[in-house]
């Protein structure tokens, strides 16, 4: 039995080679026979065999007794009974003369008390012309043998009629017949469906014994490729006529060469140069000088062509070749259609269907099958799919309306039909196939792995689904799986459940490809979402009385929110947002005049989703927003420098009285420098530190005291009431910080200056700040040394500067601190130094004495001398007065 697996593997894997392109090789007698006779154009096609070589086309058939019924062929007929004639006729091409005799070889379904054999063997009758042989009984198989140098019907008999295991090995050569010729039949025709090639390798698999998983999506080649695969290559002698294994095989070495030859000799290399394959030789060696050759049947429109090896025969040993056909004897079939009953039209589409085992054996034999509606029969083409328990209905050229269906064919001359309807419909093309809005709004990135559906079109043929990027050229489909609510060709289904992995999806445009039975695959255009926006602020607070208000959306990705919708306001979304989509501004127009407390949903609609977010409470109405009236600022004393309205030293401690309305207890005092994100310090009522205190003074009065010394020059100092969920007022400007110089004195050098000024020295702190000096708002002069540190006093500095004169004797000085177009008048005034009084002139001397020797005097200065001396010492000048000191 291995010989018979590897010989019909090997010609199986190069008849797939060369099933695209089989050129027909005309034997060279038969060319030049034709060229002689000059009818070459019109002679039919020479018969050519995929191995081996025709052994001659006949065409049998059987007639019924019944009137009127037209012979059917033998090859797939199902009933064989007494009064049927078997009809032989060979078919001649061209001048073609078929040498030889026939004979028939039957076996009685059942045999009769008074018989002794279990076969018929028939006399032989000429080749040449048609015969026909009388059946005198019901007949379960009929076996053609053809002799080409004739038949000894002694020989025929006392070969066959051996035994009844003879029998079953007769029947059981039968069965393997019509399995192989069902898989070269499948194998030669390019039109053949995966499924049916599918089946028959399958078929062809069980009977000899070989367990494979064989894919029924996957090519023809590749599924053939597999099942010969697991067989074993070794060949060995298989013999369906012989009662044993070995008793009826001459086991020698000739034999055991021949088979090598035959499969691995030059044979294999000219029929696969030739675009044909080896088939396997079904040699059955009966006894010495006569040699039976198995054979196999192609169809062909007008018969069959018997196909067998041609291969010289050994000396004085005729051949003969046999051909065999089971006959079932069963009633036609009860076929019921299963669920999925629905086919695509111009397709071959696969059908469940329930059969009884001994009438799903044979079914392949029904014949003229049709769908019929309303009284018109349309012809279609229908073959088994024995692994599927389904029957491939082939309307892919047949013009079949779209509609309901009944499945009636022939068994024999009687017809039948299946229970159960059938339906034609198109294939869909997915134009408006979509995601449905729930499940679009699912399908977010980095999310997993996310059921959504499809809905919009009629999804009862799709086979595949796969999802790709769109916009991508490296980008591959990947398979995505996919539920129909009904299942497969069970009805039309206005939607799918398809499962997206999304684990590792980015954002953007995707589409889903849609496949059917017609391999087209249908792009619906999808999108893979990023996540929402997050609001991690809410609820928005709108305090009642104010008809506008702002309010600022903290959160992420912002950006996408494109409206936002709330009974008890309109709410307007402000076109810019932060960079990082972390805040975005509202405008709450509120509607009506709803009380304090109440909270109203809003929905946020987003960018690319159908349905908006709820958030149940989004808006709240609080109660009337807190306000700073007014403000009175207590300056200060000391300072030397003139402020502008507004201004308060830098580094003083800021205290104001503060005008209010509805505040509450627990009500805080934000103090911050205008653009600060965040407020500089929290004062809360009623608390007092080293640094601020804040107290209430009456129910709209606090009375607030805050060392300024953190804040920095140019810091514009706000306030804001926070009553918490109740809202805060809006921004009152308090004072804007001034850094002044302190100038502790004004000194003159007395220095000549250039174009008659004088040099002054000024002693203080933060002399950096001035950029001009003067002694009037609107002429200053350029301080054009920077202040020099007063060693071992800190911050202590002084200034050299140049003035003019002062036009009156206790002017004040005016400075510009730096960018300032006028002087700031300060209280620093000079005075004009008092010139020193010059020294009276000493009185005149008195008429010299003599000197008096005494020496209690000597080395002692006169009362008059000493006077002399100090007088002649002059006293220090003046140092003009400070008025700052």
């Amino acid at each position: 039995m291995v010989f018979r697996i590897a010989g019909v593997g090997l010609f199986v894997c190069l008849l797939i080679v060369a099933q695209s392109e089989r050129p027909t090789l005309k034997p060279e007698s038969q060319a030049q026979s034709a060229n002689q006779d000059g009818t070459d154009a019109e002679a039919p096609a020479p018969l050519t065999c995929p191995a081996g070589g025709p052994i001659g086309a006949v065409d049998l058939r059987v007639r019924s007794p019944q009137q009127g019924a037209q012979p059917l062929p033998l090859r797939t007929i199902n009933h064989v009974t007494e009064g049927d004639t078997i009809l032989y006729s060979p078919i001649l091409r061209g001048r073609e003369k078929r040498h030889g005799e026939v004979a028939l070889v039957m076996t009685p379904q059942k045999r009769g008390p008074n018989e002794k054999e279990a076969l018929i063997v028939t006399d032989p009758k000429p080749a040449d012309k048609p015969q026909e042989w009388k059946v005198d009984r019901t007949t379960s198989i009929v076996a053609y043998v053809y002799g080409p140098e004739g038949l000894s019907k002694k020989k025929v008999r006392g070969f066959l009629a051996q035994d009844e295991v003879l029998v079953a090995q007769l029947a059981d050569y039968a069965e393997k017949t019509a399995q192989t010729e069902a898989l070269l039949e499948a194998l030669s025709n390019t039109d053949s469906s995966s499924a049916s090639v599918n089946a028959a390798l399958t078929g062809f698999a069980s009977q000899y014994g070989v367990s494979v998983q064989i894919d029924k999506n996957a090519p023809p080649a590749v599924q053939a490729q597999t099942l010969f695969s697991a067989m074993n290559p070794q060949l060995a002698t298989f013999d369906p006529l012989a009662s044993s294994g070995t008793a009826k095989i001459s086991q020698t070495v000739g034999l055991t060469a021949t088979a090598a030859s035959l499969f691995f000799g030059s044979p294999i290399g000219g029929l696969a140069a030739g675009g044909t394959a080896m088939l396997l030789d079904l040699r059955a060696i009966a006894f010495p000088g006569t040699q039976f050759r198995s054979s196999f049947a192609q169809a062909t429109p007008d018969g069959i062509n018997l196909c067998g090896q041609r291969n010289p025969a050994p000396p004085h040993t005729r051949v003969a070749y046999i051909w065999a056909n089971r006959i079932p004897n069963t009633p036609a079939p009860s076929i019921q259609v299963g669920a999925a009953s629905y086919i695509p039209q111009r397709q071959k589409t696969p059908v469940p269907v329930d059969v009884p085992e001994r009438q799903w054996k044979y079914l392949e034999r029904a014949r003229n099958w049709t769908l019929d509606a309303g009284g018109k029969k349309t012809a279609v083409q229908v073959l088994k799919l024995a692994n599927q328990r389904a029957l491939e209905l082939d309307v892919s050229k047949s013009s079949v309306p779209a509609g309901e269906y009944h499945l009636a064919g022939f068994w024999d001359w009687t017809r039948f039909e299946a229970k159960g309807s059938i339906f034609v419909r198109p294939l869909s093309d997915f134009n408006n196939a979509k995601l449905e809005a729930s499940s679009q709004d699912r399908l977010l990135a980095k999310s997993g792995k996310v059921a959504v559906t499809l809905e919009g079109d009629d999804f009862e043929f799709a086979s595949k689904v796969e999802l790709k990027k769109v916009g991508d050229e490296f980008a591959t489909a990947q398979s995505t799986p996919f539920v129909l609510p009904k299942g497969l060709r069970q009805g039309p289904q206005s939607h799918m459940d398809v499962q997206i992995d999304a684990a590792q999806l980015d954002p953007g445009e995707y589409e889903l490809l849609i496949s059917q039975q017609d391999g087209t695959a249908h792009p619906v255009r999808v999108k893979v979402l990023p996540n929402p926006p997050q609001i991690t602020n809410l609820p928005v607070l709108a305090n009642e009385g104010v008809t506008k208000q702002h309010f600022v959306l903290k959160g992420q990705r912002l950006g996408l929110l494109t409206k936002l919708q709330t009974p008890g306001a309109v709410l307007q979304l402000e076109g810019e947002t932060a960079a990082d989509q972390s805040q975005r501004s509202v405008t709450v127009q509120l509607s009506s005049n709803p009380k304090p407390g109440t909270t109203y949903p809003i929905s946020a609609y987003i960018e690319d989703r159908n349905e908006p977010l709820v958030f149940p409470d989004g808006l709240k109405i609080t109660g009337p927003l807190p306000v700073i009236a007014s403000s009175k600022l207590s300056l200060p004393t000391g300072v030397a420098v003139s402020l502008l309205p507004g201004e308060f030293p830098a580094g003083s401690t800021l205290t104001a009285m503060l005008d209010v309305k509805n505040i509450e207890p627990q009500s805080v005092l934000q103090l911050e420098c205008g653009g600060d994100a965040s407020p500089r310090t929290v004062l809360h009522i009623g608390e007092q530190t080293e640094k601020w205190s804040l107290q209430q003074l009456s129910p709209d009065q606090l009375f607030v005291s805050y060392d300024t010394s953190s804040l920095p020059a140019g810091c514009l100092v706000e306030g804001v009431i926070d009553n918490g969920s109740d809202g805060r007022s809006q921004p009152y400007t308090l004072a804007r910080m001034v850094r002044l110089p302190q100038i502790e004195q004004l000194a003159s050098t007395n220095e000549a200056g250039t174009d008659g000024k004088h040099n002054y020295t000024l002693t203080g702190r933060n002399l950096e700040m001035i950029e001009k000096l003067g002694w009037d708002q609107l002429t200053g002069f350029e301080a054009a040394d920077l202040p020099a540190p007063i060693p071992g006093q800190g911050q202590r500095q002084t200034l050299r500067v140049a003035l003019p004169d002062p036009s009156t004797p206790t002017a004040n000085l005016f400075v510009w601190l730096r960018g300032e177009k006028t002087g700031r008048a300060t209280t620093v005034a000079y005075t004009r130094p008092v010139p020193p009084q010059p020294a009276p002139p000493p009185p005149p001397a008195p008429a010299a004495a003599p000197p008096a020797a005494s020496p209690t005097n000597e080395g002692n200065s006169t009362p008059d001398a000493a006077q002399r001396t100090k007088a002649a010492t002059p006293k220090p000048p003046e140092q003009p007065q400070n008025p700052s000191k």
